[in-house]
């Protein structure tokens, strides 16, 4: 499972953070975790802001990779 966690630089990114954690801000057609999601082909979880986590809730598996939801994915990544 991948897990995407948003550091202190979400705080630059207001107001768009308000609403959602870092990687579901859109670059482009795709938001940062469509583009995680499309490179590892994994499902997801979030580790955001406590009252995000209603929405954005937080699920575990037996290998979990943490990934700051600010990266966005690359071919040389």
């Amino acid at each position: 499972m991948l897990f995407y966690f948003d550091d202190n630089s979400w705080q630059n990114l207001l107001p768009l953070t308000f609403t959602r954690p870092v990687c579901e801000i859109r670059i482009g057609i795709l938001t940062i975790r469509e583009k995680w999601e499309k490179y590892l082909n994994v499902s997801c979880s979030f580790l955001t802001q406590d009252y995000l986590t209603e929405k954005y809730a937080q699920k575990t598996d037996t290998l979990n990779l943490y990934i700051n939801g600010s990266v966005l994915p690359s071919s040389e990544l």
